[in-house]
């Protein structure tokens, strides 16, 4: 994670436990992505999703005191978000008419290490798409046009950035190098740590 992005975090969370409206206004605004990657990842509707993105923050707002460190707080979101998420899906006709034969505790089981491996996924999503701000210009848009959520073509691409179909390539190779760097500096390939100890939440 990037330390600045941690300072201003942990600056946004300690104004937020002082009552700063504006300051939850913007770490809301910071955090909203993952909680709604989350939501689309196990498939919810938008009005459910609207419901775990309300639910999620209003569990982060009664437990900020909770929040230890800045570094903590993007996968408390993920778990949170993801715990809500189940809780949402539980309530759907086919989950109550299912002939599911697991128990009450290995259903729970299987939620919270979802949970966790969700909560990794959107920690590194949020890692790639700073990485991503932090690269910048004509290569930032060439590798979202190329593996953003919707699929362009090359034509469109090279139509969009005013480059040859042949140069792109060449250049998507070298702006994946200059990705890779960053995000080696900020040890995004490492493995992450999945123990309960590691965030805790509400």
């Amino acid at each position: 994670m990037w330390k600045d992005a941690d300072v201003e975090i942990e600056r946004l969370l300690t104004r937020c436990r002082a009552g700063d409206r504006d300051a939850w206004t913007k770490l809301v605004e910071r955090l909203q992505s993952t909680v709604f990657g989350v939501t689309r990842r196990l498939g919810l509707s938008e009005a459910d999703a609207a419901d775990v993105f309300q639910a999620t923050f209003i569990a982060l707002y009664r437990n900020l005191d909770r929040i230890d460190q800045a570094l903590t707080l993007p996968r408390w979101i993920a778990v949170t978000a993801t715990r809500e998420c189940y809780r949402v899906r539980r309530t759907y006709p086919e989950a109550t008419g299912s002939a599911d034969e697991r128990t009450l505790e290995d259903t729970i089981a299987v939620e919270q290490r979802s949970a966790e491996e969700i909560a990794i996924e959107s920690e590194r999503a949020l890692v790639l798409r700073e990485g991503l701000e932090q690269l910048g210009g004509r290569c930032r848009v060439l590798l979202t046009l190329l593996y953003g959520e919707v699929e362009t073509s090359y034509i469109e691409i090279g139509a969009k950035l005013g480059m040859p179909i042949g140069a792109i390539g060449p250049t998507r190779a070298r702006c994946l190098e200059k990705l890779r760097k960053i995000l080696e500096r900020e040890a995004y390939f490492r493995e992450v740590d999945v123990s309960p100890e590691r965030v805790r939440t509400s």
